[in-house]
């Protein structure tokens, strides 16, 4: 019988996934704030890596589509080759865009960013390159471990890629070889490729030991129809990032904004990716009879992830601790950031509810919703950024935070509408 304390181990391993994760992004901010030119610097950071997000966009559900439905060594060469084509597909994508011309023109003409920022953003966007592909990998493998009961190697791999881009920001920070953002792209990049090769290492025991054939095993059709939804919802939801430096630049103080955005999204990233954690989790254990139980975890993990949110929020030296000493956030972005920590109070329980029911949409392979309720998310992302200017002048990084907080949420009540109409779980009162 599954119990919250039995859910509670499985969860573990991936949270510190999770966590550990959110903290290489931290990591690199606050070595690039103690490099010189900082706040250049990380908004030249900030823009590169929202592209290279963007254009990750199609692996990201790999994690999920490997938990699901590897569930022999039929289906998993189907999904592994659904990877290997998307990873030529992004790394072309990737180099066609790092060309310098080209870069220019999607920098300057298309999102406006400023003149002096486009050489370093163009540095740390060419060392970005292996960023996409490396991933895909990774995440496949580490869905298997999930399915086939190897989770607690799953944060092993994020510790290697952490490691190494502790050691990699320290010496760029004792000898500074390099400009800020451009640290930060080689950081992340080695980051990657350690994680992906770690990854298959863990994994390769789960791949022997699968069996040739499965029960449910799905043809190439089925598993396209399964995953392209699911490509589809990640490309859309993390075109989010580069669509909010366009809205950054559409409000006052552009440059200190665009500084500060990385740095506050990567704090968010560390609540809501305890959020995101448990979708995985979800999809592995999930059956009619356990619905129950599941839920109640998640409301927990939700209530108590937004009050350590409030707590720290609440005490000035706490959140001063984690801007000013561990990030090194520069002195005079400081002020902006009260307001902007308020605006995401309720994002981490928000965050949690969304991976409720994106992960009984794809225990129940009705990816489909997921990709309509990106859609969703993009539009109001997009009417807020476009329509709130005309009625207050407020700092980017404040319309930048609205419109990512409106967006979530917005996407969290279709969801749960749409859980309602497909009548997804055993009762009415499951989904609510």
């Amino acid at each position: 019988m599954l119990t919250k304390k039995k859910l509670f181990k499985l969860w573990l391993p991936l949270a510190i996934m999770w966590v550990v994760m959110a903290l290489e992004q931290p990591m690199v901010t606050s070595a690039i704030s103690r490099l010189p030119d900082a706040v250049n610097q990380l908004a030249a950071f900030g823009f590169s890596f929202a592209i290279a997000l963007l254009i990750e966009g199609p692996v990201i559900q790999m994690l999920s589509a490997g938990t699901a439905i590897t569930n022999s060594v039929a289906s998993y060469k189907k999904l592994l080759n659904i990877q290997r084509f998307i990873a030529i597909v992004t790394t072309s994508i990737h180099i066609i865009l790092s060309i310098t011309p080209v870069f220019r023109f999607m920098a300057v003409k298309v999102m406006n960013l400023p003149e002096e920022l486009v050489t370093p953003a163009h540095h740390a966007f060419v060392v970005l390159i292996p960023w996409a592909a490396t991933i895909g990998y990774r995440r496949l493998w580490q869905g298997v471990m999930i399915k086939h009961g190897r989770s607690n190697y799953v944060p092993i791999v994020m510790y290697i890629r952490i490691a190494l881009a502790a050691v990699v920001l320290g010496l760029g920070i004792l000898f500074k070889p390099f400009g800020g953002a451009l640290l930060g792209g080689i950081t992340l990049s080695l980051g990657v490729i350690s994680g992906m090769v770690s990854a298959y290492i863990f994994a390769k025991p789960c791949l022997d030991a699968l069996p040739k054939t499965a029960d449910d095993d799905i043809s190439r059709k089925q598993m396209i129809a399964f995953y392209i939804p699911l490509a589809i919802t990640s490309i859309i939801n993390l075109g989010v990032r580069p669509l909010l430096n366009i809205g950054i630049v559409r409000g006052t103080f552009p440059v200190e904004s665009l500084a500060l955005w990385p740095v506050v999204l990567a704090y968010i990233f560390l609540y809501t990716s305890i959020a995101q954690s448990l979708q995985e989790i979800i999809i592995a254990e999930y059956s009619k009879k356990n619905l129950k139980v599941i839920k109640s975890f998640v409301n927990t993990v939700a209530v108590v992830i937004v009050s350590a949110y409030i707590l720290i929020y609440a005490i000035k030296p706490l959140w001063q601790l984690w801007f000013v000493k561990i990030s090194n956030a520069p002195t005079e972005l400081l002020g902006y950031l009260p307001a902007a920590l308020a605006i995401f109070i309720f994002m981490p329980f928000i965050s949690a509810k969304i991976s409720w029911f994106r992960a009984i949409l794809v225990a129940e392979r009705e990816t489909t919703s997921l990709t309509y309720a990106v859609f969703v998310n993009i539009g109001t992302l997009m009417s807020v950024i476009y329509i709130l200017p005309f009625f207050v002048e407020i700092p980017g990084v404040y319309l930048a935070s609205i419109a990512y907080l409106s967006s979530y949420l917005f996407e969290s009540l279709f969801l749960f509408y749409r859980s309602r109409k497909l009548k997804i779980g055993i009762t009415k009162d499951i989904v609510q």
